[in-house]
């Protein structure tokens, strides 16, 4: 999918799987037969400790189809882990922010900040053990975790502001019933899931800094994140970048290789070759902003940050 889309679906996700979470946790709240005036304390934790589990699980299942799943199973394995390690982002997270709401009200919003903080860094976090325990190298996933850190922070920072903007105004206004809190609860909830899936993927796009475009060949608009020391191209499921479909396409043709601070394509000894700004590579050959790489049929686009490339010259 293109970065367009990824950053829309990364917020759409994130208000839907907060309000499904938000619903699970009502009826957790009924079945251990919590008092939830009363008890609001381990209200605002169990509630929002099921939401942001299933926020980080609808996150990573939109990452991992985007960049790191290449069959069904992989995203859905991608996806529970970083929903258990999103598990406990978000009971720390809430725990925290009802504990400082039994202060002021306000103050819940250092909750969610924090937990925002976490839930962006779980998607990094398991690419950078990926990484590892398969002994590749991880300054990209560590990148990616940066990155998250930042976007969740954000995203928990707004998304607070307006949960409690919403709890406060909607419970004010139907006079604070019991039913009516918690509609203003489920607002709240979806506007936290909404901004933080937003900036979140918002940050994953902009302080991105290579990437990879389809421009003819297999899905054409789909854009890639360079976020791997080793990138692979290729027919075959195993290719992080799949050209399914073109016959001219080896099942594994071609690497893109981060080496040195600077990124270069290979050919993976394909039997019709790999071409570069139509030049046929031979040996592994620097990459700059806006080559045109052809494999078979299809053509595909470098892209890389004009800041870095400043960096290298």
């Amino acid at each position: 999918m293109s970065f367009r889309l990824f950053i829309y679906y990364c917020a759409i996700c994130g208000g839907w799987a907060a309000l499904v979470g938000w619903g699970i946790g009502q009826l957790a709240v009924l079945a251990i037969q919590l008092n939830l005036i009363e008890q609001r304390y381990w209200y605002n934790v169990l509630v929002g400790t099921t939401a942001g589990t299933v926020l980080v699980f609808g996150l990573g299942f939109i990452d991992g189809l985007w960049s790191g799943g290449r069959t069904s199973s992989q995203v859905l394995v991608r996806a529970t882990v970083v929903a258990l390690i999103g598990c406990v982002a978000s009971l720390v997270g809430t725990a925290v922010g009802a504990l400082m709401a039994r202060f002021a009200d306000l103050l819940l919003i250092t909750g969610w900040v924090l937990m925002g903080i976490l839930i962006g860094a779980a998607l990094g976090l398991y690419d950078v053990l990926a990484r590892l325990s398969r002994r590749e190298g991880a300054s990209g996933a560590k990148k990616k975790l940066a990155n998250g850190l930042m976007g969740g922070a954000v995203g928990g920072l707004v998304g607070g502001l307006l949960y409690v903007g919403a709890s406060l105004v909607l419970s004010f206004l139907l006079k604070k019933d019991a039913v009516d809190l918690l509609s203003a609860s489920a607002w709240g909830f979806v506007a936290l899931g909404m901004c933080i899936g937003l900036m979140v993927g918002l940050a994953q796009v902009i302080l991105k800094e290579a990437w990879i475009k389809v421009e003819a060949g297999f899905r054409p608009g789909r854009e890639l994140i360079i976020s791997k020391d080793e990138l692979t191209i290729g027919r075959g499921e195993g290719c992080d970048l799949g050209l399914f479909g073109d016959q001219g396409v080896a099942k594994l043709h071609a690497r893109i290789l981060q080496k040195a601070n600077r990124y270069l394509v290979e050919d993976a000894e394909s039997e019709t070759g790999t071409y570069l700004n139509d030049q046929k590579v031979t040996q592994p050959q620097p990459l700059r902003d806006g080559d045109v790489i052809r494999v078979g049929n299809s053509v595909l686009r470098f892209g890389e940050r004009h800041k870095r490339q400043k960096r290298q010259n």
